[in-house]
């Protein structure tokens, strides 16, 4: 039996101590330093699926069952790794599952399911040799390991893994959020373009919410539908709209986690792949925010 120390699930943005934030489930989220203006001048909602009336054809994850391990009843579809994710499927359990996928010393600890559904999960550390391992919850914080594989990932394109939703990017063909990507960039060509309107869009479409900031779930993930018609959220929230919509686009994104400074903000943002680099963008604080890319450091991306 172990005691899993699992990485925090982030739920929002939280001004405190990196010492209280060891371990926990949870981060609540503070009154932004620069919130966001309310939508005004010739800013325009757009119903999704309005403009873009074509065809719909994302990336979606696939347990196609070509490379497949399975232990104690618990199932790691392996078929995909080249497109950066692999799908774990866990058993009827009363109690929390986890799931772990690590390469060399790098730990991601995510929850799984106990409906026997797949969970997509992504390989963002590169190449190798991955170990995924499944606990099932004793009592509290105390977890029993029930399965272990190893899986060996060569990408020929490690940036591929940011195209695909996961977890904690989810969206499908279906989603009014990919449906508004559409209709936001049916005249772009360009991946900047893109990237500009559809921050601009959120930027002015959405709040910050502070209520849900105070009151968020332990395990909360982000529902990016549920976000465009609320009109509001928190960080994750932003981040994880702004990635669905853009990798609805072909687009690589990241949904970066870390602290902002000086203020220690534990807090989530993007990452945007744009002619071969990496470029900073936070919808949540937004063009206005008197933070810049120097005050960021990352400790986790998907």
């Amino acid at each position: 039996m172990v005691f899993l120390t699992a990485l925090c699930l982030l739920t929002g943005c939280k001004k405190t101590s990196a010492e209280e934030l060891l371990p926990k489930d949870n981060i609540q989220e503070v009154e932004a330093k620069s919130p966001l203006p309310d939508s005004q001048g010739d800013f325009r909602v757009i119903e999704p699926g309005s403009v873009y009336t074509g065809p719909i054809d994302i990336p979606v994850p696939e347990a196609s069952g070509e490379i497949v391990f399975e232990d104690n009843g618990v199932t790691v579809d392996a078929s995909h790794t080249a497109d950066g994710y692999i799908m774990v499927k866990g058993i009827p359990s009363d109690t929390r599952l986890k799931a772990q996928v690590s390469l060399d010393e790098e730990v991601y600890t995510y929850d799984l399911n106990q409906e026997e559904e797949y969970e997509v999960y992504p390989l963002q550390m590169g190449n190798g040799t991955y170990r995924v391992q499944v606990y099932q919850q004793v009592e509290g914080t105390s977890y029993s390991p029930i399965a272990y594989a190893e899986v060996q990932v060569e990408m020929t394109d490690t940036n591929r893994v940011y195209l695909y939703p996961s977890q904690y990017v989810w969206y499908t063909n279906d989603k009014n959020a990919v449906k508004l990507s559409y209709d936001l960039c049916a005249d772009l060509t360009s991946d900047a373009d893109k990237a500009e309107c559809i921050y601009d869009y959120i930027v002015e479409y959405l709040t910050y919410d502070y209520d849900k900031a105070a009151n968020v779930q332990k395990g909360y993930l982000p529902d990016v539908d549920a976000t465009l018609e609320e009109r509001k959220g928190i960080c994750f929230d932003y981040a994880a709209l702004f990635a669905s919509m853009l990798r609805a686009q072909n687009v690589p994104v990241r949904l970066a986690i870390g602290y902002v400074q000086p203020d220690n903000i534990y807090h989530a943002w993007n990452q945007v792949y744009i002619d071969g680099e990496w470029i900073w963008m936070d919808p949540t604080f937004g063009p206005a925010s008197s933070y810049k890319e120097d005050n960021y450091t990352k400790e986790r991306q998907y």
